[in-house]
């Protein structure tokens, strides 16, 4: 009888191992796909913050841009006119011009990086329909940023035709 019961918590002990080792792989198996799941969210939510960061830098940049033009515009209409203001303007003008293109590397940059991201990382369709427009609003602020420093350079010109 002794044999008997040494023999029956020898097996079941085997088996309470057995159930023990299973269940371990099974909760392993568990946290390695929640722990992919939460790098593919924060791969996405750290390629939208990026995208919409640069969005709205070059909306702000844009809209000092164009509010400097109307500044400008302004003195040409009250006719405050000075040598050393015109000069401060194609100061600002030629300090724009390099954050511009600044912003056009950056861009750059972002785009590689999209790619690169949207190459390793499983992206479902939804999402990558997101990121890509994501980017076309990219491309609009950027020839908005064009068109006001476009403006910006017509306006200080004529500022300083009156000088």
């Amino acid at each position: 009888m002794k044999k008997f019961l040494c023999l029956f918590v020898f097996m079941f002990s085997l088996f309470s191992v057995h159930a023990q080792s299973q269940d371990t792989r099974e909760g392993m198996q568990m946290l390695v796909q929640r722990i992919d799941s939460l790098e593919h969210e924060l791969s996405y939510l750290k390629l939208t913050y990026a995208v919409n960061t640069l969005n709205s830098d070059i909306a702000v940049f844009a809209n000092e841009v164009y509010a400097k033009s109307i500044a400008i515009r302004l003195d040409i209409y009250s006719r405050n006119f000075d040598s050393k203001l015109g000069d401060s303007y194609q100061q600002y003008y030629e300090s724009c011009q390099h954050k511009k293109q600044s912003i056009s590397e950056l861009i750059e940059v972002r785009k590689i990086s999209f790619t690169l991201s949207v190459m390793t990382h499983p992206y479902s369709e939804n999402e990558l329909d997101m990121l890509k427009a994501s980017y076309g609003v990219v491309d609009h602020g950027y020839d908005a940023l064009e068109g006001s420093m476009d403006l910006l350079k017509l306006t200080i010109d004529e500022y300083n035709k009156f000088l």
